[in-house]
């Protein structure tokens, strides 16, 4: 009876049931509901509507993130906290464009008197935060797994390998055309895709390295 659970929990399609669900999660975001006809305050991040880039504001210039990891390195909230909560302040060009561009947040010359956020911890963890900032590491982990429950299933087959990568490029490819299309505040993604790809890789050659083995092997 146990045996038969466990080869439920382990299998490809339950496996890749659990990703689908986690990746197609509605992602909340405020950004550009209400843009701002005003100067942002000193310690503010802002957007100018239209365009993706965020900047911070020290009250004499802006400063703009270079990546999502340096953006939340600074302790901000998720990206789709209201600006009310702590988020980031849609402005017009026409002011945006006033403010005179200082340099990167993340760069290695710069130094920035950085206004530590106020957001709670609730904000911080929340849904859209960890859809945010964990994408890249849980797409790896998530796929990495799902790449072992595929090589377990056809382990016996010459081409378990070929049919692992073929399976996390299609199934990657179509759940990232789902979130492009179909699922609220979801978008696909290159990088995504390389990290699931990335997974698959590291799990084939841990199972190789572990076909080497002969503990492994009885197990098998």
């Amino acid at each position: 009876m146990l045996q038969k659970v466990f080869k439920i929990l382990i299998h490809p399609l339950l496996i890749y049931a659990v990703i689908a669900v986690l990746e197609c999660i509605p992602h909340e975001s405020h950004l550009g509901e209400k843009v701002y006809h005003e100067m942002p305050k000193v310690g503010d991040n802002f957007q100018i509507a239209g365009d993706l880039e965020v900047y911070y504001f020290n009250g004499k210039g802006k400063y703009s993130y270079t990546t999502p990891d340096c953006y939340f390195g600074f302790g901000n909230p998720s990206w789709g906290a209201k600006y009310e909560d702590g988020g980031i302040k849609t402005i017009d060009a026409e002011i945006a464009n006033q403010i005179p561009f200082l340099g990167k947040m993340c760069g290695e010359k710069t130094k920035v008197d950085f206004v530590k956020s106020t957001a709670t911890k609730e904000k911080i963890y929340s849904t859209s935060f960890l859809l945010d900032y964990f994408s890249g590491v849980s797409h790896i982990i998530s796929y990495f797994i799902l790449s072992l429950s595929i090589l377990y299933n056809f382990r016996l087959r010459k081409d378990k390998y070929w049919i692992t990568f073929i399976a996390i490029f299609i199934g990657g490819g179509i759940l990232e055309f789902v979130q492009e299309f179909f699922i609220i505040g979801r978008s696909a993604s290159i990088e995504d895709q390389v990290s699931n790809c990335l997974g698959a890789i590291v799990a084939m050659m841990l199972f190789w390295i572990l076909l080497k083995t002969k503990v492994f092997n009885k197990m098998m």
